[in-house]
């Protein structure tokens, strides 16, 4: 049986490739399919040659052709093709023309006057014969590169026949391809989805958010070409970056930089450009570069100014280098950068950056004004190439002192070059100083943690100390890796930042007196202690102490202008997780769960608590088997118990029964008890709040005294928002539901607001207005389970879920198209020539549309209202 061929993301393509071959019967058409190599050309004719083989058409395809290949040429190529398909196309009566036009090719070039006027000829008496019996489509794959093929294809195109060309937008032949074609098919770049279903289907895995994410920023203009998608991800694989987590396709490291694959067109064509075009490119992948550098450049290099500028001419107009408004000129996308980088290597990176800033500090020493910002990225960049200097080191860091401000990131690393180049002395305190601050401002912690090692290698005087042990605090809080030994010993004594550092989220150290350092003063440390060990604190620090996130709270203690969000690591990804959850999306949740399993150790807390909210977003999804799977994998211990309970009797565990609740409220007590002792408020406030779900829906007395004593004067640490709710389910008091809702939708928090709606319309609300609400919801949460929960309580009540509107057939984006158009009153031929295609083409398109909607006029069909008639849903 033939293998069928699937293409993703091209249906309306395929609709005009076929609507073409529909319309051959009167003249033949002549169809042009044209998109930039990598687009899916060829993946697409394959699927169009499958469909129209079901409709009974012979396909012929045509040889490569030879960008060198003669008019004649192109009709011998027609001649193979039939000779080649003949037993295919079974009709005796073209012996007769196959053997003239063999004839006429095999006789010597030059020897008969008109010859290509009569292989003209030849050529279309054969296919008006091929089209008198049957359906027939030739195609002519990389028909651009041969200007000699037009002709030719020309004259096959009969009646019955549809010859389908493909090319390359500015290939040699693409002008004439297009005078001729009649339907020209444009291949723009995929959309995401259908980039996602690509990959998924290739892999047989469902891919993560997260590479779908980094791969459309790494490719740039080629993220939504297939061909270089799907080679780009084969290329990570082979290099071990990709692994599957919680069913998922992912990268393990999604801020690795991703290089295009070896060989891929774009680095060819480079390539072919010649040693100094690829030099110079190298250069714009690693450096901020503009035509003012040319000369710099060549200085460096001991090239030419003028030859360099030649060159990027050339690579500007061939796309490879872009150029920006403001005289930047880069590569056409990271991924092109990054590629550029890995071939040249880290050396040679470093000896260009080398050979830079030797050149600029030679214009330096001969007088000439010198670019500072430059000269400091270049040295930095080199690393280890350029020998350490006191001189150098002075320089870097007055540069970051003036840049601080305006490009923090840029500063950060003049500082920690300027501190290698220092060699000790009051200098080195006070770039060490400047560089921790820096590091914390632009959410650099992996990076402070090296940092503190480094310096801590390199011993560190007693004033120096608070400063380096705040910082150790941070990267720790951050890293979730334990301080190097070495730090220890540097920080040796009753130090209580590092031992809060390294003992948290496990039992707490008790506080003593911490020095002030810059980096952090003693009340913040203390702020910082309580909120992370469930200490008295205001609501938004007992939050997000409640759910772990160390980002959150240093971000409320610290400040914006002196704390950065991180954007990578463990942490980095659990903080975004919950702000997936706050806005209600779930596959969010998922892919920062799967990130945070990834950049950190799995047996780490942040790795373990994201595996539990993804759980609990798992079983409102409906995923129950997968979401006990994640449950399964963090022990049911401090301080994850309360949050485990939490998932385990969510939507995806309702009690059976009133006994059953009556145990399951006993094992939540359990929790509770071994999470407050063991000094932890991670999971605490939802737990206390599901307890009293459970003990208002099935009244279970003996947890009423308990429960009412939570939101008394004397309870424990949580929101005020949680003290409303667990008092309203308790008492069934409809202020205290009231004000509970309140504070929740002042937060904007969507999944938070769902569990309230439900559990306060299955117990409070008599009137069902908040069950309608959590319905709302739960269908905008796309949750199944979510949803079924709330049905369950809105038939309890006799109240019928709310319907949902009937699903209207899909119309093609083309058809779409169509309408518009008739809408703005344009005429067939106007119509057919926007879209460019043929008037029967769009005749056909008309007539499907008007057997499907029941419409009989073009009047009709135009006055039809969006959102309201038959094209509604597709519109």
């Amino acid at each position: 049986m033939q293998r069928r061929h699937a293409v993703v993301g091209r249906q309306v393509e395929l609709d005009a490739l076929a609507a073409a071959g529909r319309d051959t019967t009167v003249g033949g058409r002549f169809a042009l399919v044209r998109g930039v190599a990598g687009s899916g050309r060829t993946a697409l004719l394959r699927a169009a040659a499958d469909a129209w083989r079901d409709e009974d058409a012979v396909v012929l395809s045509l040889p490569p052709a030879d960008p060198g290949e003669s008019t004649e040429g192109g009709f011998e190529a027609l001649l193979h093709t039939v000779r080649r398909h003949y037993e295919l196309l079974d009709e005796p009566t073209l012996a007769a023309p196959v053997a003239a036009l063999g004839a006429l090719c095999a006789s010597p070039a030059g020897r008969l006057p008109g010859r290509t006027a009569t292989l003209a000829r030849e050529a279309a008496t054969l296919f008006h014969q091929i089209g008198r019996h049957g359906r027939a489509v030739l195609i002519a794959d990389d028909a651009g590169s041969a200007p000699g093929r037009a002709l030719a294809l020309d004259a096959a195109t009969r009646p019955g026949v549809l010859v389908v060309a493909v090319t390359e937008p500015g290939a040699p032949a693409a002008g004439r391809l297009d005078a001729v074609a009649e339907v020209v098919v444009e291949l723009p770049p995929l959309p995401a989805p259908a980039v996602r279903e690509l990959l998924d289907r290739r892999h047989g895995t469902p891919v993560d958010d997260a590479l779908v994410t980094a791969l459309g920023e790494a490719l740039g203009p080629l993220a939504g070409h297939p061909a270089t998608v799907v080679a780009t991800v084969e290329a990570l694989r082979q290099d071990d970056r990709l692994t599957v987590a919680g069913g998922h396709l992912c990268l393990r490291d999604p801020y690795e930089s991703i290089p295009l694959p070896p060989g891929h067109p774009l680095t060819a064509r480079l390539h072919g450009y010649g040693t100094d075009a690829v030099r110079l490119a190298t250069m714009a992948s690693v450096a901020r570069f503009g035509l003012a550098d040319l000369p710099l450049f060549a200085t460096a290099t001991l090239g030419d100014p003028d030859g360099y500028g030649a060159i990027l001419d050339e690579l500007v107009c061939a796309g490879v280098l872009l150029a920006d408004r403001l005289g930047g000129i880069g590569p056409q996308s990271p991924a092109l950068a990054a590629r550029l980088i890995r071939d040249a290597g880290p050396q040679a990176v470093a000896r260009l950056h080398r050979a830079c800033a030797a050149a600029l500090l030679r214009r330096t020493g001969a007088g000439e004004a010198g670019d500072r910002l430059r000269l400091a990225d270049h040295v930095t960049s080199a690393g280890a190439a350029v020998p350490p200097d006191r001189r150098t080191a002075v320089t870097l860091l007055s540069t970051a002192v003036r840049a601080a401000e305006r490009e923090p990131d840029r500063a950060a690393h003049w500082l920690s070059a300027a501190l290698r180049h220092s060699g000790g002395g009051d200098t080195a305190g006070d770039i060490q100083a400047r560089l921790l601050r820096l590091l914390v401002r632009t959410g650099q912690f992996a990076r402070l943690a090296t940092e503190v090692d480094r310096i801590a290698a390199r011993g560190v005087p007693v004033a120096d100390r608070a400063d380096l042990a705040a910082a150790a605090l941070l990267a720790a809080l951050h890293t979730g890796d334990p301080l190097p030994r070495r730090v220890h010993t540097v920080l040796a004594g009753p130090d209580a930042m590092v031992a809060f550092g390294d003992a948290w989220p496990a039992r707490a150290p008790a506080a003593s007196a911490e020095a002030t350092a810059s980096l952090l003063a003693a009340h913040e440390v203390a702020t910082i202690r309580r909120a992370l060990t469930g200490g008295p604190s205001a609501d938004p620090l007992l939050r997000a102490g409640g759910l772990g996130d160390v980002v959150e709270v240093l971000r409320l203690v610290l400040g914006s202008a002196r704390y950065g969000t991180p954007v990578d690591g463990a942490a980095a990804a659990y903080h975004r997780l919950h702000q997936h959850r706050c806005s209600g999306d779930l596959a969010g949740v998922l892919s920062a769960a799967r990130e945070a399993n990834l950049t950190g150790a799995p047996e780490h807390v942040v790795p373990r608590l994201a595996r539990l909210w993804a759980a609990e977003a798992l079983a409102l999804r409906g995923q129950t088997e997968a979401a006990s799977e994640w449950v399964r994998s963090v022990p049911d211990e401090p301080p994850y118990a309360a949050l485990r309970w939490f998932v385990t009797n969510g939507p995806g565990g309702e009690p059976r029964d009133a006994t059953d609740a009556a145990g399951r409220i006993a094992a939540g007590w359990s929790a509770y008890e071994a999470q407050r002792a063991y000094g932890s408020p991670i999971g605490v406030e939802q737990l206390l709040v599901r307890i009293a779900d459970l003990h208002a829906r099935f009244g279970v007395d003996a947890a009423g005294d308990r429960l009412r004593a939570l939101y008394g004067s004397d309870g424990p640490p949580i929101p005020t928002e949680a003290r409303c709710l667990i008092q309203a389910l308790t008492e069934g008091d409809p202020t205290a539901a009231t004000q509970s809702i309140g504070h929740v939708r002042v937060r904007g928090h969507r999944l938070d607001l769902w569990h309230a709606t439900l559990a306060l319309g299955r117990d409070v609300d008599d009137t069902g207005t908040w069950l309608l609400e959590a319905y709302a919801l739960a269908r905008a949460l796309s949750a199944p389970a979510a949803r079924s929960a709330v049905s369950v309580a809105l038939r309890r009540r006799g109240m019928a879920p709310p319907r949902a509107r009937g699903s209207r057939p899909a119309f093609s984006a083309v058809e779409l198209q169509i309408v518009e158009l008739l809408r703005g009153g344009r005429t067939n031929r106007q119509i057919a020539a926007r879209l460019r295609l043929s008037e029967k083409t769009i005749e056909n398109h008309l007539t499907r549309l008007f057997a499907r909607t029941g419409l009989r006029s073009r009047v009709e069909l135009a006055a039809t209202t969006v959102g309201t008639d038959v094209l509604g849903a597709a519109s």
